[in-house]
């Protein structure tokens, strides 16, 4: 009960760095007042205590939380416990402050464009948890299809496409006055300088190459371009 109590509070987007029982690296992917939704891949049951670090106005904030719920292999949401009024007011200005860096009042569109089935999906599940509507094409003809229906806040583009090459689709995108403001992340195992700069050249915001790029890596840079956070 106190589990389904803790998720009828508004709940923020966040990408933030936290530290478990100050040994255990992790994210919180989400803040509300009663708690946090924690990335991790460590196993905790329902139930158990622990504590929560994590930087705040350039010094270390520690609570207590006791975990509600589980999802084996993704993360866990934990409720604060034992806060003291001067924590409780704290945690009230980190989330005010979250809310001004991802304000989403509106859900925003993101297209991935990629030929590879689990690559696309393993992107998707971050970027779906961290408030993102995600639009999927496996090749070029449909990214572009796609771009031109629904049009999308930012793409994330890998350059290997089937049936239309990536630098093809930037080539277009820029002719479109409708696409060529829509900011794209080139994410592509082509990690070779002049790759880059030929992309950049065609209009990529970013290059990010495949292999060094993790889901957390990668939507820290999605909200990095579309909310401007530095």
């Amino acid at each position: 009960m106190q589990g389904n109590e803790n998720r009828t509070k508004p709940r923020i987007p966040l990408q933030k760095e936290v530290v478990i029982n100050d040994k255990i690296n992790a994210y919180a992917l989400d803040v509300s007042e009663g708690g946090m939704y924690i990335s991790t891949h460590e196993a905790f049951s329902p139930g158990t205590k622990l504590e929560v670090s994590f930087e705040f106005e350039n010094s270390f904030v520690k609570m207590g939380v006791i975990v509600q719920h589980v999802q084996p292999g993704i993360g866990m949401g934990v409720k604060f416990t034992d806060a003291s009024p001067a924590q409780n007011m704290l945690i009230k200005k980190f989330i005010n402050q979250a809310k001004g860096l991802y304000s989403m009042d509106t859900k925003k569109k993101v297209l991935i464009a990629d030929s590879n089935l689990q690559s696309r999906a393993m992107y998707k599940n971050k970027l779906n948890m961290d408030g993102f509507t995600i639009l999927e094409a496996a090749d070029g003809i449909e990214a572009l299809r796609i771009m031109q229906e629904s049009k999308p806040d930012l793409v994330i583009l890998d350059l290997m496409l089937k049936g239309m090459h990536g630098f093809k689709i930037l080539q277009m995108m820029q002719l479109n006055p409708l696409l060529k403001d829509v900011p794209v992340i080139v994410l592509s195992a082509l990690n070779i300088e002049e790759e880059i700069r030929k992309a950049i050249t065609f209009g990529a915001k970013e290059f990010l190459p495949k292999m060094m790029t993790t889901p957390i890596k990668l939507a820290e840079k999605v909200k990095e371009i579309l909310y401007k956070v530095h």
